[in-house]
């Protein structure tokens, strides 16, 4: 009959395993402070389109009917309160289509 001995003061590979990632979750916890804020990273781009007879660039700021996409670009017929600052804009305006009314759409990738 086959039986497995332990060797005393041995461990299993499941501890050894355990005991890896404990010490490296430590290791991560210990070079990260939560207070701090992360500079230089971390904040994905946005892609905004509008109606390019309502993109304005004035004192420092971009205006126009933002919306998500495309089509809602086309619905929203009137300028909406939200602001862009021109230091976030990506790429510059580009237009991407017509909406039905024949009103040219942009779009433009800013921060």
């Amino acid at each position: 009959m086959s039986r497995c001995n332990r060797i005393p003061g041995a461990i299993s590979v499941g501890t050894l395993i355990a005991g890896v990632l404990i010490a490296a979750g430590y290791a991560l916890a210990q070079t990260e402070d939560p207070g701090q804020t992360q500079l230089g990273g971390g904040q994905s781009p946005y892609l905004s389109f509008c109606q390019e007879r309502f993109y304005e660039e004035d004192d420092g700021l971009i205006r126009c009917n933002w919306a998500v996409n495309f089509n809602y670009a086309c619905f929203v017929s009137y300028p909406s309160n939200k602001v862009i600052q021109l230091g976030s804009k990506i790429t510059e305006p580009e237009v991407v289509g017509e909406c039905d009314s024949g009103e040219k759409v942009i779009k433009i990738m800013h921060y």
